[in-house]
């Protein structure tokens, strides 16, 4: 099965639907306003809660949950990595390992040696698009919720990214500007 996930570019509240390939809306997702971290609820397009994803805000590494109605909360954990992102999502029917490619935004996702699916990102479309491919019916909304997760990771680190160079540009402008009244 394959889905495709395209933010809103501007948007106050993070409100979006995944589609199928067909481009037919099959979940909705949206975010909480004001929240300490994020905080989104995936609905069927009868507007039935069916996922809910948080972050946990105060981590070293990104640490998300993510709670299918009706089954146990999973944790969505990064690892500290140099070179490919890595995460693994604990869960009592079994863990799985989310290996990335580094600055390519695509990932695989594993239960063991099995391919769950993957999510690749769209390059050169305004906003945030994915597509998602999940093997199996059953690991369909926990793979959305992965999905969710992951975006909500990278926006935050491009946010990272982004304060860091503008902290950089203000310190050297200042330096700049004392080295001229020297």
């Amino acid at each position: 099965m394959q889905f495709s996930m395209k933010q809103k570019v501007f948007s106050i509240r993070q409100k979006f639907n995944i589609t199928d390939m067909n481009g037919e809306p099959v979940y909705e997702v949206e975010g909480k306003l004001l929240s300490f971290g994020n905080k989104l609820t995936v609905r069927d397009m009868a507007g039935n809660d069916l996922v809910h994803i948080h972050q946990k805000v105060l981590s070293l590494v990104p640490k998300y949950f993510i709670e299918e109605e009706g089954k146990e909360e999973v944790e969505l954990k990064g690892h500290i990595t140099l070179l490919r992102p890595h995460y693994t999502l604990e869960a009592d029917d079994g863990n799985w390992e989310i290996r990335g490619e580094f600055g390519e935004h695509e990932y695989e996702m594993f239960r063991g040696e099995e391919l769950i699916g993957t999510v690749n990102k769209k390059w050169f479309s305004w906003g945030d698009s994915y597509v998602l491919t999940v093997v199996h019916d059953e690991d369909v909304l926990r793979a959305v919720g992965v999905m969710i997760a992951l975006d909500c990771i990278l926006d935050a680190e491009a946010a990272g990214r982004a304060a860091t160079f503008a902290a950089g540009g203000a310190a050297a402008t200042a330096a700049a500007n004392k080295n001229s009244d020297d």
